[in-house]
């Protein structure tokens, strides 16, 4: 969100990668973000599951939402909720 400066997408999907494979949870529900809002529904609920799983409240809902709206099955759903 840096002001006066260009955005670079695929730059920031790389630093987020090599973030969340270094565990960082944030980048990794980002990813799946990011992967939501291409279209990508089965690869946004794998990233938010891992960022679930290591406590990410928000992760849960994304998946909660995705189910909710027929993008995330049932068993994913309860996988993030077992965290």
């Amino acid at each position: 969100q840096g002001e006066g400066v260009q955005q670079d997408k695929a730059k920031a999907v790389e630093i987020f990668e090599r973030a969340a494979k270094q565990g960082h949870i944030g980048s990794r529900h980002n990813l799946g973000c990011i992967e939501a809002g291409k279209g990508n529904y089965e690869r946004a609920a794998r990233h938010w599951l891992i960022s679930a799983k290591l406590g990410d409240k928000e992760s849960v809902e994304n998946i909660k939402r995705a189910f909710m709206t027929g993008c995330a099955t049932k068993e994913q759903y309860a996988e993030a909720l077992k965290g």
